[in-house]
């Protein structure tokens, strides 16, 4: 072999390295970044969870509040509430009534 060859060899080998450390980097970074991806979702997932579960965690409440209050209204005031319930039975008839015959 001659010298010429000789280092021409050694640069394709040393070339080829390189490459296998590149390939080697480059799968690293790839994990990596897959990793901090799946933790960030997954923290982002954890605070959407929660903020659903409150939200629903109030609207519970609240519409309890809202069931007892119009229950007490109706104990309190029985005939206002039919009286209301009334008056508003008519008012949809009437937007019924116009509604038909337009």
């Amino acid at each position: 072999m001659t010298t010429e060859t000789k280092h021409s060899d050694d640069e394709m080998a040393a070339l080829r390295a390189s490459i296998d450390r590149l390939t080697k980097d480059v799968a690293s970074l790839h994990h990596s970044l897959a990793d901090v991806v799946t933790s960030r979702v997954g923290h982002a997932a954890d605070g959407i969870r929660a903020g659903v579960e409150t939200a629903a965690g109030e609207f519970g409440e609240k519409s309890t509040e809202y069931k007892d209050s119009i229950e007490r209204t109706i104990r309190e005031r029985p005939f206002q509430t039919l009286l209301g319930a009334f008056g508003v039975g008519l008012f949809v008839a009437q937007l019924l009534r116009r509604r038909g015959s337009a």
